[in-house]
């Protein structure tokens, strides 16, 4: 690629071929987990993650991938391509927007522009399909008292879906502290019967 300066260590063997269909979009690393229809706020000032967003604003947005907190060269293989949904300046005066996941994502070819940012051509990962799974009343309840109690939660999601059994456990995942390799397990297609019980046994203990 004319641009490359030199390419991106991932945590996992990428594919190198570079996927026709796709655009390249700028990879944010962050320590953040997020399933589509999860939102984040992210602070934003480091100049060129302000150009990115400039760019992602226009329509595109970007993808989240995991970082590795030890490297910050070291990004995971897959990430959340993300729009942005809203966006405030803080009192300190720093830029903050929302984002929403919209689609898992494989990165292929990685490599870091001459704007300092990564940027990666993607193919689109399947996820939980439809199913009609119903999650026990005490897992609906525990993520219903969180937004009661939690400003920062609640305020992020307007019409926050709680008849949906995958909305709810999604968001539980997100939000729970349980490490993001553990996480990242949860995104396999066929995961989700899986999460149901392992959610179910962290909030009661059983």
């Amino acid at each position: 690629m004319p641009n490359s300066l030199n390419k991106t260590t991932q945590t996992k063997d990428e594919l190198e071929t570079p996927v026709k269909s796709s655009p390249e979009l700028a990879v944010f690393p962050l320590p953040i987990f997020l399933l589509p229809g999860g939102r984040q706020r992210l602070r934003i000032f480091e100049p060129k993650y302000l150009a990115m967003v400039a760019q992602a604003a226009q329509g595109d947005g970007f993808i989240l991938a995991t970082q590795d907190n030890s490297n910050s060269e070291h990004h995971s293989y897959w990430g959340t391509k993300v729009s942005i949904v809203d966006f405030n300046m803080s009192d300190d005066q720093i830029l903050e927007i929302d984002v929403e996941g919209q689609e898992l994502v494989q990165l292929h070819s990685s490599f870091r522009s001459q704007d300092g940012l990564i940027k990666s051509r993607f193919s689109s990962m399947p996820h939980w399909p439809e199913l009609e799974y119903k999650v026990p009343n005490v897992v609906t309840a525990f993520l219903v008292q969180l937004f009661r109690d939690h400003d920062s939660i609640r305020n992020l999601y307007p019409t926050p879906d709680f008849e949906s059994s995958q909305w709810i456990c999604a968001r539980l995942l997100e939000i729970m502290p349980i490490p993001i390799e553990k996480k990242t397990k949860f995104t396999e297609p066929t995961s989700f019967p899986s999460l149901v019980p392992f959610l179910n046994q962290i909030i009661t203990g059983q």
